[in-house]
């Protein structure tokens, strides 16, 4: 695989006065050019704040505090040079030529993100104006085109809309918009259907996997929704409380789930088949941000726990023979201590994405 961006060990903590609460915590994985990379987890897992770090967006009083983001940038011949976000001022010329020109990024909420007082038309074509040596009357023809190509009717008379006049599902089109009109390497896309009906959500994701496939761009996808991870990803990425706990393909992840808490995401989900049964829950919560556990962090709601061993060692990665990598102590020694599980069989990567 050929990856435009690989993440090493990354750590993002925040400092509040009721302690550090470690938002991301170790966090490694990699991203292939024109590949597609699912990141699920629960709310607090930390996978905005994954996002915003590689995008070098953290506020204080977060500070990233350890790790590599390397990032290969292409040249203008067919060589590449790798390197270090981190080593680049968040704020100097070089990272913000990559930020938004490079590398975009579709924020959750795109009321949030577009400027209330300025014009859909103007905001996009100050992005292009930034990142790309044209002139004011291209860039506002290259933002009309985007506009077109996100199937925004009437693209010309919506350059002078503001983002109030607009619905929420063109606000999003809108982002994408901005997001795609330097035709960035990578696209980070934070839940970007989260707040839209299904119509709109089916008709963005149809509009994200032909842009992605047509300008060969690698996406990365963050989602509760796994029916959107077994149709869009390659690979996926599970995150519990800062840490990616697995890490393969797709077809692998839904197909044979190792991890308990990736196999709790999949029973979760509901079935068609048994609608008269109570959907599977995930006992207790995420823990407090600012708590410290010991051994491994998904112990206290874990099916599979086995005293004196997941509450006191901190499982690493373990590379499995599908090329898969899972932190759980199930697969080391002491995996004869484990209690027989009795989950339901799981649905396919097909069934999900259907239902």
């Amino acid at each position: 695989m050929d990856k435009l961006l690989e993440v090493k060990n990354l750590q993002t903590h925040f400092f509040m006065a009721e302690g550090v609460a470690k938002a991301v915590d170790g966090t490694t994985f990699s991203i292939g050019r024109g590949q597609v990379l699912g990141v699920v987890g629960e709310s607090g897992c930390g996978k905005s704040v994954t996002a915003r770090s590689i995008m070098r967006m953290v506020r204080p009083p977060g500070h990233t505090v350890d790790g590599e983001i390397l990032y290969s940038r292409a040249d203008e011949g067919s060589q590449s040079t790798e390197i270090d976000l981190l080593q680049l001022p968040a704020t100097g010329p070089e990272m913000r030529m990559i930020r938004g020109g490079e590398i975009a990024m579709i924020f959750q909420e795109p009321r949030a993100s577009l400027s209330p007082v300025h014009r859909i038309g103007d905001q996009i074509s100050e992005n292009i104006l930034l990142h790309q040596d044209v002139t004011s009357s291209q860039a506002e023809e290259i933002a009309v085109e985007m506009l077109r190509q996100v199937h925004i009717p009437l693209a010309e008379q919506r350059m002078q809309a503001f983002a109030h006049q607009l619905s929420g599902g063109m606000c999003q089109r809108v982002m994408i918009a901005m997001a795609l009109s330097c035709h960035p390497s990578l696209l980070i896309a934070d839940e970007p259907t989260t707040a839209l009906d299904v119509t709109t959500e089916a008709q963005i994701l149809e509009l994200m996997q032909g842009l992605q496939a047509e300008l060969d761009m690698a996406i990365m996808f963050i989602t509760h929704d796994l029916g959107v991870v077994a149709d869009m990803a390659d690979e996926v990425a599970v995150m519990y409380l800062g840490k990616v706990v697995e890490a393969g393909t797709a077809a692998d992840i839904f197909r044979d789930p190792r991890h308990p808490y990736t196999v709790a995401l999949l029973e979760s989900l509901p079935r068609m088949d048994q609608k008269r049964e109570w959907l599977q829950t995930i006992r207790g919560v995420v823990p407090d941000p600012y708590s410290t556990l010991s051994g491994c962090p998904f112990h206290p709601r874990c099916a599979d726990f086995m005293p004196g061993v997941c509450d006191e060692i901190v499982p690493q990665p373990i590379a499995l023979d599908d090329g898969r990598e899972v932190r759980c102590l199930l697969y080391t020694e002491h995996a004869e201590r484990a209690p027989a599980s009795e989950g339901q069989a799981l649905l396919t990567a097909e069934e999900i994405s259907n239902q």
